[in-house]
């Protein structure tokens, strides 16, 4: 979903209303935090499992998880799985310049008649994210161009729109996790259905809230049936596919959603290729 004038993404995606996310003792500051051409970059790399005595740094290294956030520097989301027992990652969270046009991959009318338009700039958000963001996470992360790093490429709403495009048009990720993702978008699923994966992917996960669909907008009335057509998408590609429904509308608990979703997708065994 876009920022419009019934759509406002900032407080709901930091702190849904009663939700109350506390930060964890089990998190520890930022590993490191930098900006490159106006995105701002916060890396976090912890134990989720908490306490337990299982901390497996080489399992934080290797499964890094590379999230774009409308706001905030991914606390909320990483705070989630470790509570629900995510098992260790490294969190990349990536705050764009411009969410609306960073994360769009084409042009496309805003949602409501005075919304400015989306400006589909995906392709130069993702040039940014290869050949700057990444390596320089993985270089202070001593994993420069390592064969071993498996990358999720996760985000919420027009985030997960996004990740889900990504795997079209990239090679860097292996996995996605796309909460309540904006797969409304026009033309969006036939391009999924008619475009090969950039690479095989190892899974994917997809979710929608079971109200999202209802709404006084004609582009987000369409956002259960085009999740459907894109998850049908994934699987007829041989993409073993996750789909969860969950209760609520777009902004009931996003970063609950996002973890169960980032969750997932790091916890499936990578098939043999």
């Amino acid at each position: 979903m876009g920022r419009g004038r019934h759509d406002t993404l900032g407080a709901p995606v930091d702190d849904p209303a009663g939700a109350g996310f506390a930060r964890s003792a089990q998190v520890s500051i930022p590993l490191y935090m930098f900006n490159t051409e106006g995105a701002h970059v916060t890396v976090w790399r912890t134990n989720c499992l908490g306490g337990s005595g299982n901390h497996d740094a080489n399992n934080e290294l290797n499964h890094i998880v590379y999230l774009h956030v409308y706001d905030g520097d991914g606390l909320d989301v990483l705070s989630e799985c470790q509570r629900i027992g995510c098992p260790p990652f490294t969190l990349v969270a990536i705050k764009p310049a411009c969410w609306n046009d960073d994360l769009t991959p084409w042009e496309c009318p805003g949602l409501f008649a005075d919304d400015a338009p989306f400006a589909g700039h995906a392709q130069d958000q993702l040039h940014l994210l290869e050949e700057e963001i990444i390596p320089q996470v993985e270089r202070e992360c001593g994993k420069p161009n390592s064969p071993r790093i498996c990358r999720t490429v996760a985000g919420y709403s027009l985030a997960g729109l996004f990740a889900t495009w990504a795997s079209f048009n990239s090679s860097a990720f292996s996995r996605i996790a796309s909460a309540s993702g904006s797969l409304w978008y026009p033309d969006f699923a036939r391009f999924v259905t008619e475009a090969p994966l950039a690479r095989p992917i190892d899974c994917a996960y997809f979710s929608l809230g079971s109200k999202e669909a209802k709404t006084p907008s004609r582009l987000l009335r369409n956002v259960a049936t085009g999740t459907d057509e894109v998850v049908a998408a994934f699987r007829s590609k041989g993409v073993p596919t996750q789909f969860e429904s969950n209760p609520g509308n777009h902004f009931k608990e996003p970063a609950l959603r996002m973890a169960r979703g980032i969750a997932w997708a790091i916890s499936q065994q990578a098939p043999n290729r």
